[in-house]
């Protein structure tokens, strides 16, 4: 799939949330097309004698379609998400076709695996030949304007709900690791706490499987973990942002929700007695 991503951003934070694991490459800064397989290798972690050649690049993505490495079946499906893809398309136009051909190729290979695998190429050009047989699709991802601002400031409060499943140690290991990776992002708005992990009810858990794609893994029970914060921003961006680290650190969610308690509201208290650190001296 190749076009104008208007938000890609927004469209990889989406399919992480489905459970996706998303390759996200920046094309820009390419000067060479041995800088292309070198971001590939990295972003997708090909083996050490990965070849840096089209016909290496060919080789490996079989391995990626059968879950070898760059991929997990686990998960929903693999995605590779390029920007700035005219770089290449200006440097080397025919090695820029045969990237997509070869990836659209062994996406029809992996759905032999039940492996789904997409390509988003952020580009302006608009006629590139077929790929992988079929035309190439162009436009947006998901045909849908920008979220409206959502601001939040110090008097409010701002909770985030992490939905995971695990058994109960694997879900600890998770919780223990959120600690080195979130401060930089939530700092930013202001100050912040995780709560301890809870076992989410059994209506909730119910409710969720129901809706789920597919069945929860065995020996797995929903887990949430609330990440309490007070300060001020933007909680679309907010949420973006922790969508976007968690993905880059490789911890997997089912879900994050978002809940917004308005100043001097009963909500905002009673959530906020919940998070003994995010309270003021006047707070009540």
């Amino acid at each position: 799939m190749t076009g104008t991503l208007r938000r890609a951003r927004g469209a990889c934070a989406r399919l992480t949330d489905l459970g996706y694991i998303v390759h996200r490459i920046d094309a820009h800064p390419w000067t060479t097309v041995a800088n292309m397989h070198t971001a590939f290798a990295k972003a997708m972690s090909f083996p050490s004698y990965f070849g840096r050649n089209l016909d290496a690049f060919n080789d490996v993505h079989s391995d990626v379609a059968r879950f070898d490495y760059g991929s997990d079946p686990a998960s929903s499906g693999t995605v590779l998400a390029i920007a700035g893809y005219d770089t290449l398309a200006r440097m080397d136009r025919r090695t820029a076709g045969i990237v997509l051909d070869i990836f659209a190729v062994h996406a029809r290979l992996a759905a032999l695996y039940a492996h789904r695998m997409l390509c988003l190429v952020e580009s302006t050009v608009t006629d590139y030949p077929a790929v992988g047989g079929r035309p190439v699709y162009f436009g947006s991802v998901w045909d849908l304007g920008p979220d409206p601002p959502a601001p939040f400031h110090d008097e409010d409060g701002v909770e985030n709900v992490l939905q995971i499943y695990a058994d109960e140690a694997t879900a600890s290991k998770y919780v223990a690791a959120l600690h080195p990776v979130l401060p930089d992002t939530l700092a930013a708005f202001g100050r912040w706490q995780i709560l301890n992990l809870v076992l989410a009810s059994e209506c909730t858990a119910a409710l969720y499987a129901k809706h789920r794609p597919k069945s929860p893994p065995p020996g797995t029970r929903l887990w949430e973990i609330f990440i309490g914060l007070q300060g001020s921003g933007d909680r679309t961006v907010l949420g973006d942002q922790l969508v976007h680290v968690l993905s880059d650190a490789a911890m997997h969610f089912d879900q994050l929700i978002t809940r917004f308690y308005t100043a001097g509201t009963e909500e905002r208290t009673q959530a906020l007695s919940h998070y003994p650190n995010l309270r003021n001296p006047d707070d009540r």
